[in-house]
């Protein structure tokens, strides 16, 4: 995975209570491997507020997004990330990553689950 440089700012905005968490995990279909720079994914396709989060593990926080078969019925996917705004194209991007091609058909939903640890 890897966390932005965006990511890692809005996090000390965070601590330092000036900040806005996130609360969005967005997909798409970019393909250009991830970067620090990059500051929203390369193509989103569609963007859902954070389902649930958990912080039962120590020092660990993961934040939990769920789609519908209806919502992701024939879309591929091949990149996520976690953001701060509602707004597709906006928002602070925490992390990106990019992965092999997804198909979804009609009967099939996708969570999906971004995990931070701090050691």
């Amino acid at each position: 995975m890897v966390i932005t440089t965006d990511g890692l700012e809005s996090m000390s905005n965070m601590i330092g209570a000036s900040g806005t968490a996130p609360g969005y995990i967005a997909i798409g279909s970019g393909t250009t491997a991830a970067n620090v720079a990059d500051t929203t994914l390369e193509y989103e396709t569609d963007r859902n507020g954070v389902t649930s989060t958990d912080l039962s593990v120590s020092k660990n926080v993961t934040w939990i997004g769920d789609w519908s078969s209806t919502e992701i019925s024939g879309l591929a996917f091949t990149e996520f990330g976690l953001l701060n705004n509602a707004v597709a194209g906006t928002g602070n991007l925490f992390n990106r990553e990019v992965v092999g091609s997804i198909v979804f058909e009609g009967d099939r939903e996708l969570q999906i689950q971004i995990t931070y640890k701090y050691t």
